[in-house]
């Protein structure tokens, strides 16, 4: 028997015009950061004087990894099919919009304008391929909205909806903190990242996927998802052995859930 799924609890119920006002007032600050060239500035003078040690920004690093975003609202779910579709719609249309406008729009990087020896560069970032937008910032802001839009609907503590905004936050910085990114790439990311939430729900609102991923062929989809988290888990993303031990548990937390979903929706009913 197949689960109801109350996505529809969980879709934006008030009218998004504050959404998209946020969305423009991030992608307003990086033009104007563009325009007015303060990226060098700013990026000399957070990188002269750091206020976290360089681990603490690459955990958070991690945090903004497009797979590690997806297992982290995978596993939020009560059960496949619940707002699965809603995350995969998300996580799909944010990697064809920032793919796109790098192409359009290839930006160089920090490292490659900027004297490396005057930034404290962590964990080895991209020094040539295209910059605008952060990547990691979108998905960031992607993952702390559908967390929050959770916590909302299941009635949660406030103080962890704060916790979440500030993680996100947090998470989308990390990019300028470890070199990889200008300022005005993560506000470009952080205001495109709420665009594709909302246009990622419109689009569950008129077709949604949902119960598909109830069915064996979804349930089928996920396993494969996860199994494919944790072996893009397996290779270090950091220099710190904590980051990495930290990573390792993540990618065994992503085969643990594919081994739930063939227990449950497989063996179970053979059994």
């Amino acid at each position: 028997m197949k689960i109801q799924s109350p996505e529809n609890l969980l879709l934006i119920q008030n009218k998004p015009f504050f959404l998209w006002a946020g969305a423009c007032a991030f992608v307003s600050v990086s033009f104007l950061f563009l325009y007015l060239n303060l990226n060098p500035e700013w990026m000399l003078a957070i990188h002269a004087s750091p206020i976290m040690p360089p681990m603490f920004w690459s955990l958070m690093n991690l945090g903004g990894d497009a797979w590690v975003v997806l297992l982290i609202l995978l596993w939020v779910e009560k059960h496949p099919g619940e707002m699965t579709s809603w995350i995969l719609k998300t996580w799909i249309s944010g990697a064809l919009i920032v793919h796109a406008i790098k192409l359009a729009y290839p930006m160089a990087r920090p490292g490659s304008v900027l004297n490396i020896e005057s930034l404290s560069l962590i964990d080895h970032p991209p020094l040539v391929s295209s910059s605008m937008p952060s990547g990691h910032a979108l998905a960031a802001i992607c993952c702390c909205f559908i967390l929050g839009k959770v916590i909302s609907t299941r009635k949660l503590s406030q103080w962890l909806l704060a916790l979440t905004v500030c993680i996100g936050a947090l998470v989308a910085w990390a990019r300028v903190a470890v070199g990889a990114h200008w300022p005005s790439d993560v506000f470009a990311g952080a205001g495109l990242g709420l665009a594709v939430v909302m246009i990622a729900q419109s689009w569950e609102r008129h077709s949604s996927w949902n119960a598909w991923f109830q069915k064996k062929s979804g349930i089928v989809l996920l396993i494969t998802l996860h199994i494919l988290i944790a072996l893009h888990l397996t290779v270090p993303q950091s220099d710190f052995f904590w980051v990495q031990f930290f990573q390792l548990n993540l990618a065994c937390l992503s085969l643990w859930r594919a081994v739930f979903l063939i227990r449950n929706y497989f063996l179970a009913q053979t059994a």
